[in-house]
């Protein structure tokens, strides 16, 4: 094998690791803010049940602070029932009685309701806040463990970067040019293994062609896709 394409083929391989892992570092910190979006929608939702239960109660006080002075008037029309002249007096004062106590009624139903939908929020916050710890948690390992992730990765990418320029050094410069131009089309991948076909573009190799890269003596180009081809039979793994 020509030894320039000897050396592009491991810088290749470089090349795409370091990619793979650049863009894992970006991906990182993308899953993390997922992350928190979820967990501002669960805050988001706690926040609204809360609010909920403040207007229950609310609701609740109105009713009975109405109650109270519902009971006021019924006890004042009590009152009243020894102090009338007629019939007629005597039974507006117990309609007056008998409306207000069905008011009154009514608004402990409305009580009651209240009630059972304030012990449903309760329950449905006490999970919901218990459910909120869980994905803090969650949050606060998968930040840590993507953290030493990220720096393990720039170790590794400090590393490789330097492998690769010890490579580059080593590939003749006008090669090495043509090999970034190459790359800069074609998605970084520069070179292809060539078989009966090249495995970068899938197009059939010319016998002619194939020899001259079987023999490895000389730079050979794809016909079609332009890259440097090496040999790599098809039937090789």
């Amino acid at each position: 094998m020509h030894p320039d394409i000897e050396k592009l083929i491991e810088l290749q391989e470089l090349e795409i690791r370091i990619r793979r892992a650049a863009a894992r570092i970006e991906q990182l910190p993308r899953e993390m803010a997922a992350m928190e979006e979820q967990l501002v929608a669960t805050r988001s939702l706690l926040d609204s049940q809360e609010a909920a239960l403040g207007r229950i109660a609310a609701e609740r006080r109105q009713l009975e602070g109405e109650i109270q002075i519902v009971e006021e008037k019924i006890s004042k029309y009590r009152s009243q029932l020894s102090e009338v002249k007629t019939n007629e007096q005597y039974k507006a004062l117990l309609h007056e009685i008998d409306f207000h106590g069905e008011r009154i009624s009514k608004m402990e139903d409305e009580i009651l309701v209240n009630m059972e939908k304030e012990e449903g929020l309760r329950e449905a916050r006490l999970l919901l806040e218990q459910q909120l710890q869980k994905e803090s948690a969650r949050v606060d390992r998968e930040k840590q463990v993507a953290q030493n992730e990220i720096e393990e990765i720039r170790i590794e990418l400090d590393g490789r970067r330097r492998e690769a320029d010890a490579l580059i050094a080593l590939v003749t410069p006008e090669v090495y040019e043509t090999y970034r131009k190459i790359a800069a089309v074609r998605k970084g991948v520069a070179l292809a293994g060539a078989g009966e076909n090249c495995r970068g573009c899938h197009v059939r190799v010319r016998p002619s062609v194939l020899g001259q890269v079987m023999g490895g003596k000389q730079i050979v180009h794809c016909d079609s896709c332009d890259r440097f081809l090496y040999w790599a039979p098809d039937s090789a793994t």
